[in-house]
């Protein structure tokens, strides 16, 4: 079977700028009326709750990137799986 591998390479230039700020901790929290906001436009979709199993230190991850940028970490997940449906994150198979 083929070795696989996520490719975590920035999409474009404003995503590079943001993954560097992230982590060079040169984020600011955003303000809980916007983050509101968003969870709202977030869950005003069709949503489901549903329940995953992740590696400790993935979680960990997620939670110590998603409070640098100010999200929830949930929220943080949520986008990063839309942007793979919608083709912004690429999954390739090395052959």
């Amino acid at each position: 079977m083929a070795n696989s591998k996520f490719i975590d390479e920035p999409i474009d230039d404003e995503e590079r700028a943001l993954m560097e700020a992230i982590e060079n901790g040169e984020t600011v929290p955003i303000p809980r009326d916007e983050l509101e906001a968003m969870r709202a436009d977030i869950m005003s979709a069709s949503a489901k709750n549903i329940t995953i199993r992740m590696q400790l230190d993935d979680l960990n991850g997620i939670k110590k990137m998603a409070k640098a940028a100010g999200m929830p970490y949930q929220t943080l997940i949520n986008s990063i799986i839309h942007r793979y449906v919608m083709g912004g994150i690429v999954f390739k198979v090395a052959v």
